[in-house]
């Protein structure tokens, strides 16, 4: 997985502990001292279709799913839609692959045209790293012209992990052209969460077995790219633990790691990430200024506090929330019901 790393003192004053925001995408190369490192994901090699629709062209409402490459600014992306209905686009976490939605988020597709893709530099779109290009206010352009390549005139919008931030930033910016926006553990935008976070991560690890967190310290703080297929599964079994209430449900996920995700995600991940730290308090301050109909969505076992989502709540006029239980950082791997029913009574109204 990938975040944001901070460095924190912890309460003795002693114990330096580097905190990395995990999210849902890729592997990530740590140092050594990272103490909890991030989850390094399972690799897939899924060849890239190639266009089905031209760039402005409305792709008809289908079950069957609709992929391609769509040329946007300067990069091409690879999108997946299934469904029909109106439109609502899913943004995953940085830098890794949308397929770990799936196939829980399919049962939408009945009503609504879900609109998947890989951000800019990984999974299967265009691998080719332009490092100016890679920010969040990019990332939002990146999104906005995919709109308008396929004719939307209005979209909802559901951000997780990281891809919430991009959500929210996207809302801040073309609020005209959003119907719903949907953020389901999100990165938090205050930092007194991510001590919090950091202290609930430190205790998971430590509840691991002596053998488990040694394979951690050891092995899951490489980079992904030399590590065999057995560890990899290996150190997602191992993150499950920190980060799912059931970690048996993340064994079945496609986490869809392709060379371009191994490739870049270190990179992509310290871009975004500065490209963060420089964004954090303007949408921090200008969160009352989002007026779209709002839902928030939390695992009640995600390491990311609930405080961080109850604050987006406050501070969104208008907004609801959802608390999902017994799930932690993927509610709609580990509850798709409940995240699918919750989603469904907001959309329609």
């Amino acid at each position: 997985m990938c975040g944001l790393s901070m460095l924190y003192k912890l309460a003795t004053g002693t114990a330096i502990l580097l905190v990395t925001a995990l999210t849902a995408c890729s592997p990530m190369a740590t140092s050594a001292s990272t103490a909890i490192p991030a989850i390094t994901n399972a690799i897939s090699n899924t060849a890239i279709p190639t266009n089905t629709l031209s760039p402005t062209e409305t792709p008809a409402p289908t079950t069957t799913p609709i992929n391609g490459l769509q040329a946007v600014n300067g990069t091409k992306l690879y999108y997946e839609i299934i469904g029909k209905g109106t439109p609502l686009f899913v943004l995953h976490g940085s830098s890794g692959s949308h397929r770990y939605f799936l196939p829980y988020m399919e049962a939408l597709s009945d009503e609504y045209q879900l609109f998947f893709y890989d951000q800019r530099g990984t999974g299967l779109s265009d691998g080719h790293l332009d490092l100016a290009a890679n920010s969040i206010d990019q990332f939002v352009e990146d999104l906005e012209a995919l709109r308008v390549a396929f004719g939307f005139e209005k979209i909802s919008l559901m951000g997780h992990s990281w891809g919430a931030i991009i959500a929210l930033a996207y809302a801040l910016k073309y609020q005209a052209h959003l119907d719903h926006l949907i953020l389901v553990d999100s990165i938090p935008v205050n930092d007194k969460f991510l001590i919090e976070f950091s202290k609930t991560m430190q205790q998971r690890f430590q509840q691991l077995s002596p053998d488990a967190q040694h394979e951690w310290t050891t092995t899951c703080t490489r980079p992904s790219a030399e590590l065999s297929r057995e560890a990899i599964d290996e150190c997602n079994q191992l993150d499950a633990k920190l980060r799912f209430y059931n970690p048996a449900k993340a064994a079945s996920v496609d986490w869809g790691i392709e060379e371009n995700t191994l490739k870049n995600s270190q990179t992509v991940r310290a871009l975004i990430t500065s490209s963060f730290n420089r964004i954090q308090h303007d949408i921090d301050t200008t969160l009352p200024t989002v007026r779209v109909p709002t839902l928030i969505i939390h695992g009640d076992f995600d390491p990311i506090p609930l405080g961080s989502s109850e604050y987006l709540h406050q501070h969104i006029p208008g907004s609801q929330i959802v608390l999902i239980s017994q799930s932690g950082h993927f509610p709609f791997i580990e509850q798709p019901e409940q995240f699918v029913a919750a989603l469904r009574s907001f959309l329609r109204m």
